[in-house]
Formats: C-alpha cells, sequence, structure tokens
C-alpha cells in the first residue's frame, strides 16, 4: 500500500476512534456542546451525530422524544426531531401525553382541519388538563395538521392517577381504570429514583432511615401509592401507543412525554417492552450542564440544548369547579397567593383582571398571563356579598425541579 494511502487510512481511523471515544467532562462535569447530539451508553458519552442517530432508528417500532413541560427550546427540538423522523419514514403517528382518552374525537377533527385552534384548546379542555401554555404546543400540532399526521391522545384522567395516589391500585373500580391493565412492577432502580422524588415533594421531607443509614425495607403506604400512581401512568401512555402500533403496523408511533417516564430504560420503555413492544428507542433533550455521570445510560441519544432559565409560571393556589356562573373555589392551598389574599372555600370568582369569569378555564387562563411580582385585582361573591380581592403574586424564581415532570397525584387548578 502506498505509504500516502497508508497514512490516510491511519488519520481516519484515529478519527473514527475519537468519535466513539467517552468524552471527557470539563472542570464542572459537563459533557456537552449545544446542538450537538451524544450517544450516552454506561460505559461513556460518546460523540455522534443527527444522521447517525436518525439511522439507528430507521427500523424502530417507537421512538420517544422527552421534553420539559415548560421548555420552549424541548418542544423546539422536537419539532425538529418529528421533520427529521418524517423524512426518513414518511409515515408518521404521534402520540402525546398531553391529551386525555376521552378528546381524541377532538384531535381528529383536528387534523381534519375542522376546528380553529381556539376551538381544539377548548374541546380539549386544555386550560383544566394540561395547563401549560399552549404556544409550546401548538407548533407540533399545526406540523401534524399541516402533514395529515394522526395524533393520539396517550393520557387518563388526573382523577385516576389521584385515585391511585390516594389508596392504591387494588382501590380503583374495574369501571375507573378506563381500561389500563396491571402495569409491570417497577425495577428496583426506578424505585430509587421515584423515592427520591416522592420526599423532595409535599410533607414528604425525609426518608426513613435505619440505624445504619441505609433506607428502611418497611416503606411508607404513601410512597407505595406514589409508585403505584407513576407505574400506572407509565402503563397508560404505553397501552396507547401499544393499541396504535397495532392499528397503524406500517407507522412509526412518535411519542411526546415528559422526560421523567422515560430516563434510564424505565417508564414507558419498560411498560412497552412488557406489553411485547420492542425495538423502541428514546431521545431526550438535555442542558448543556448536565453532568457526564448522569448522561451515563439515560437514553438510547441525547441532543444538548443552551437551555433558557425556566421559572415557575405564577400559580394563585386553588382547586376550582364551574358554578353556573363564575368559578367556585373547592380548596384552598395553604400558604398561598391566595391564602394570603384571603380567598376561602365557597368563595365564588365572578371576574379577575376586569374581566369577567365565567367558568374556572377564564381564571386558568387569567392567571397564566399574569407574571411574577404583579397584582391580580378579583371580585368574588362569599355569603351573597361582593368582595373585593387583591391576589399578589410573588417575584420570579426559578423552577424548583428544572426538567423534571416527576408528578404528584395531584395538583391545583392553578
Amino acid at each position: 500500500m502506498p505509504k500516502n494511502a497508508i497514512t490516510c487510512a491511519l488519520i481516519s481511523l484515529i478519527c473514527y476512534l475519537c468519535l466513539l471515544s467517552p468524552l471527557r467532562a470539563d472542570d464542572n462535569g459537563a459533557c456537552l456542546q449545544r446542538g450537538q447530539w451524544v450517544l450516552p451508553a454506561q460505559e461513556g458519552v460518546a460523540r455522534s451525530t443527527a444522521d447517525a442517530v436518525l439511522s439507528a432508528a430507521r427500523t424502530a417500532n417507537v421512538v420517544l422524544l422527552g421534553e420539559a413541560h415548560d421548555d420552549a427550546d424541548h418542544h423546539l427540538w422536537q419539532l425538529q426531531a418529528l421533520g427529521m423522523l418524517l423524512g426518513q419514514r414518511g409515515d408518521l403517528v404521534i402520540g402525546m401525553e398531553m391529551f386525555p382518552r376521552r378528546v381524541q374525537a377532538a384531535l381528529d377533527r383536528w387534523i381534519a382541519g375542522q376546528l380553529s385552534e381556539e376551538q381544539l384548546l377548548e374541546q380539549t379542555d386544555w386550560n383544566r388538563v394540561w395547563r401549560f401554555d399552549p404556544e409550546l404546543y401548538l407548533p407540533i400540532l399545526r406540523f401534524a395538521r399541516l402533514n395529515r399526521i394522526r395524533v393520539v391522545a396517550l393520557n387518563v384522567e388526573r382523577s385516576l392517577i389521584a385515585e391511585t395516589g390516594n389508596a392504591g391500585w387494588d382501590a380503583v373500580a374495574p369501571e375507573r381504570r378506563e381500561g389500563v391493565t396491571d402495569p409491570a412492577p417497577a425495577p428496583s432502580d426506578y424505585r430509587d429514583l421515584l423515592r427520591a422524588s416522592f420526599f423532595m415533594h409535599g410533607e414528604h421531607r425525609e426518608a426513613p432511615e435505619e440505624p445504619d443509614g441505609e433506607a428502611s425495607q418497611a416503606e411508607d403506604p404513601a410512597f407505595e401509592y406514589f409508585v403505584q400512581a407513576q407505574l400506572v401512568w407509565d402503563r397508560a401512555f404505553a397501552q396507547a401507543i401499544a393499541e396504535a402500533s397495532a392499528s397503524y403496523p406500517q407507522s412509526l408511533i412518535v411519542g411526546i412525554i415528559g422526560s421523567g417516564h422515560l430516563r434510564y430504560g424505565h417508564g414507558v420503555p419498560h411498560q412497552l417492552d412488557a406489553l411485547g413492544i420492542g425495538n423502541t428507542i428514546v431521545w431526550l433533550p438535555a442542558s448543556i450542564d448536565t453532568g457526564c455521570a448522569e448522561l451515563a445510560g439515560i437514553s438510547d441519544a441525547v441532543f444538548a440544548i443552551a437551555g433558557s432559565e425556566r421559572r415557575e409560571p405564577p400559580r394563585l393556589g386553588v382547586y376550582l369547579q364551574d358554578s353556573g356562573d363564575g368559578a367556585e373555589i373547592r380548596e384552598v392551598v395553604p400558604d398561598s397567593v391566595a391564602a394570603t389574599a384571603g380567598l376561602a372555600a365557597g368563595d365564588r370568582i365572578v371576574s379577575a383582571a376586569g374581566v369577567q369569569v365565567r367558568s374556572s378555564n377564564d381564571v386558568i387562563a387569567i392567571v397564566r398571563q399574569s407574571y411574577p411580582g404583579t397584582w391580580l385585582p378579583m371580585t368574588v361573591t362569599r355569603d351573597g356579598k361582593d368582595i373585593d380581592i387583591i391576589a399578589r403574586f410573588p417575584a420570579a424564581r426559578r423552577a424548583v425541579t428544572p426538567g423534571d415532570d416527576s408528578s404528584r397525584a395531584a395538583e391545583p387548578d392553578d
């Protein structure tokens, strides 16, 4: 072989090995560069390319795209990924966590061009069910309609998850299970992740410990119910995906789901495997400051995003129900903005920000449009009398658990 040919071959081999070699972390432990794909295997994080990642998905049955629900860059990346997959496969079905199964007919009407965006949000009960800014998701829904891609509702009613979280899956009557079958048990490492989430929220601040410092083997029943609620949620998504795969066997099923349901092969991928759905691929977005150790084995591929500073949206801290002429407060969250303002259970909100309130959806929409550090004037009816109340939202602060969509059994309406 000529000397120059050998030299070229060696250079090519070195470049190839560099692409496959684990990345070195910088002084801050970060592995990622913005706009870069990596393959986060257990033995290390390797650089990749969009072409290579896409090629690996060529024969996949399911591709799951993760997200932090309130990160706009994550949704832009999902749209980019959908375009890549459509170009490669030509026939997609998009499953979305954001919609409960009961609104499937409205999604079908949207794809058929029969609904406006306003009608879609109204008929899918967006403000009550999902509550995140619809502008985060509308580009994906527009993309689906433009390309006549079927959108499948993956979720179940929040009340099913809440009931499971409160009393356990066995306490849920079969007629209230929405067709969800018994989930596969959680692997021990998934339980460990859920335990960390559980003790970060609500009144569960510290995990019980044995004298030697190890976590107690006698689990708190509330934690067991929390695990069951998460498993039921994972199973519901997986079943809807499996049903879509059976109904559209020639299509690639792409799931738009919170990353907490997808990481490390747990959650939805685990339940899909239990349902006999193989060849599932998970792609996740990740901030460029994510450490190497956290990435190892997290998914099949990761796309690095610079990430914007995400802040908690304003929350009033109430549970609402429609009262026919306004929105009635069922419960006020202790130490919330609503509690500080003097709102009470039984109050009926009749106006907010100078706008007449006809339903709880109106309140949710108005609160969503409020900004941290601002005041929201409201009029409520209490004991037959109108009372003016000012809700003062605190100044902006960073989200407590950025990128983590691990759920609690129930959340305030706003």
